[in-house]
């Protein structure tokens, strides 16, 4: 769970309530002084650009930011927890062994109060649907959200759909089925996923389909009340198959990776289709697209447009699978900083106020925390804009309003045990369905 959330980039669209927060009222307005910030996201030129825009604001608080790499933060965080030093203000998130709330929320001031004297009473609600729940830990909400993330749904090239001829309106298994026929006809992939890796990318088809057939199956079975054995699961694996054998899955799948191997089939437009989250719309715009394109192997690279497809109903039975999301992270602040006051100011300007969160929008690094507020689509330089803006707003209110989870129930050994599932399906046509589910309830651990 943890490299899928990592690799991926995430992206923002929020919104300030009524109060305080939406008249960018935060903190100390008196505050000074230096604020340490550590955390394994965002890249450091987001983070420049947040620091940026607050020290607009607040320019007698200097912000500087330290980030580490995934695999240094934890032990950097313990080392310093452990001898005193820790920062002032840190990432949380909802779980995982990264920044997960359970490992750092001991060390955090509780924000909760914090929250409630800056934007009212209401203040929970102000916040996208789940997030604040997502940073709370034994009662104590140890960050406050600055944006999200939400999958379960797909992207698409526009222009390689109009050049084959194929409608993007694909609803049904069979609408599917015959858009990929046509791609394949013209020399093209279809749907590219890769799932040769640990990461937890391959799992999210595995789940839209479950939730075609059962949309209440998989937030029981991961909490233990169905188990992994039933129907709904086999099912799944069946038609895991047979999107392999129809065509839609390419047959390369098994041999690539989420990232970098379907990330470049769909960059270097050989793939009109890819599974992905909201993180993905920053390629929406040309100079991001441009760069991607490149990284991709594209020598001479023309930006397109791409745009988000929610699932198809796979089954059949008239369920279309949702959006699922949650809170990427959140900002805590250090329990013992002795700069309490500008760490307040820094945390909930960008966290709570109108202003702060448009800037957490512009960056399409996160669905921002807050309802309502949206990146700036006109000035971000999208492919096709009039085509793209309209659908993006869509997309970003749907994420932050998203009714399931993501990642936040998948405990490590259950994630790990859908990985080899998915793999077992598409390279071992010998194991039957049956077989692997019962591994897989064998290998998971229901988080309560």
């Amino acid at each position: 769970m943890v490299v899928a959330t990592g690799v991926a980039l995430s992206l923002a669209a929020c919104s300030g309530g009524s109060g305080p927060a939406a008249t960018g009222a935060s903190g100390s307005g008196n505050a000074s002084g230096t604020v340490n910030w550590w955390g394994w996201t965002p890249d450091a030129p987001v983070a420049q650009k947040y620091i940026a825009a607050f020290n607009k604001v607040y320019p007698n608080i200097t912000v500087k930011f330290t980030n580490y790499q995934n695999a240094d933060y934890a032990p950097s965080m313990s080392t310093a927890f452990q001898t005193g030093s820790g920062p002032d203000v840190f990432d949380v998130s909802a779980g995982g062994n990264v920044g997960g709330k359970q490992l750092w929320g001991q060390y955090a001031m509780d924000m909760a109060p914090v929250a409630q004297q800056i934007m009212g009473t209401t203040w929970k609600d102000q916040f996208a649907t789940g997030y604040v729940d997502d940073l709370t830990d034994s009662g104590k909400v140890v960050a406050l959200p600055l944006g999200g993330v939400a999958a379960d749904f797909f992207w698409i090239n526009k222009d390689l759909f109009d050049k084959v001829g194929v409608s993007t309106s694909i609803k049904t298994y069979s609408d599917l089925k015959a858009a990929c026929d046509k791609f394949r006809a013209a020399n093209l992939q279809c749907f590219t996923m890769g799932t040769n890796s640990t990461d937890t990318f391959s799992t999210e088809l595995l789940r839209s389909i479950m939730s075609s057939i059962d949309p209440t199956y998989y937030m029981k079975a991961l909490h233990g009340q169905v188990s992994w054995e039933d129907p709904v699961f086999t099912q799944a694996i069946d038609m895991l198959r047979q999107m392999q054998t129809d065509g839609i899955i390419s047959q390369d799948a098994t041999s690539i990776k989420q990232y970098p191997d379907a990330n470049n089939n769909f960059m270097g437009e050989k793939a009109a289709i890819v599974q992905m989250g909201t993180w993905y719309a920053q390629y929406a715009a040309k100079a991001s697209m441009l760069a991607s394109m490149q990284g991709a192997g594209v020598s001479n690279p023309v930006p397109f447009t791409m745009l988000p497809m929610v699932s198809p109903d796979f089954a059949g039975k008239g369920n279309i699978p949702g959006y699922v999301g949650e809170a990427d992270y959140g900002l805590a602040i250090n329990a013992k900083t002795t700069n309490v006051e500008a760490a307040k100011t820094f945390v909930t300007w960008l966290t709570t106020t109108k202003e702060g969160q448009q800037d957490v929008g512009n960056a399409i690094d996160l669905v921002p925390a807050l309802k309502g507020v949206q990146a700036d689509w006109t000035n971000l330089g999208l492919v096709s804009p009039d085509i793209q803006i309209p659908i993006f707003q869509k997309m970003f209110t749907d994420a932050a309003n998203a009714k399931e989870t993501r990642n936040l129930y998948i405990s490590a050994e259950t994630g790990n045990a859908q990985v080899i599932a998915v793999q077992e399906a598409l390279a071992d046509k010998s194991k039957s369905a049956s077989t692997i589910a019962k591994e897989a309830q064998a290998g998971s651990v229901p988080l309560k």
